[in-house]
């Protein structure tokens, strides 16, 4: 009986081997977004919302770290605006098949997105993203640029029936790479 459970399992990892050769044969993208990602960041920037007569200061971390072996980062982005703190849980990956990066999050404030955008040089310019929060329908127009090593910018642009809310921020990699 416990032969035949050796000969199955040996079956099983064997029938994974392609899968695992095909790992590490990822494009280069794959690790291009795990490393743009990974580590310790601080960001710090302005909310403008509609109505608003001046923007508001944002303070925020992301800790990013690899998982999946290697194919992707699981990160905690923590902010606090206008002394209102928000948290998201995100997962950012490169998807070979679809020749894009993937970025999924739920955040503290209700909302779940699943943007999707390529690379084009140090930038990822995600495609318009429409999302329903609360019965309200929103567009966020999203693009994260890689500036040098260690700094990023972001921009969102959300479009509602209000107006239109914009998030500029600046971040800075406070520490290397985690896995």
């Amino acid at each position: 009986m416990q032969t035949k459970l050796w000969y199955w399992l040996l079956g099983v990892l064997l029938g994974m081997a392609p899968l695992v050769a095909d790992a590490d044969s990822a494009p280069p993208e794959v690790s291009k977004t795990t490393d743009a990602f990974s580590g310790h960041w601080t960001l710090a920037g302005t909310d403008l919302e509609p109505g608003a007569a001046a923007p508001a200061a944002v303070h925020a971390t992301m800790d990013c770290k690899s998982v999946a072996l290697g194919s992707a980062v699981t990160c905690l982005i923590a902010a606090d605006i206008s002394g209102a703190r928000i948290e998201a849980a995100t997962v950012i990956g490169y998807s070979p098949d679809e020749h894009l990066v993937r970025w999924m999050e739920i955040s503290s404030t209700g909302e779940y997105h699943d943007h999707r955008g390529p690379w084009n040089g140090d930038q990822i310019t995600f495609e318009p993203l429409t999302y329903t929060v609360a019965g309200v329908t929103m567009t966020e127009y999203f693009s994260v640029s890689f500036l040098s090593a260690g700094k990023m910018t972001w921009r969102a642009i959300t479009k509602t029936r209000e107006g239109e809310s914009r998030l500029d921020l600046i971040g800075i990699r406070k520490s290397a790479r985690t896995s």
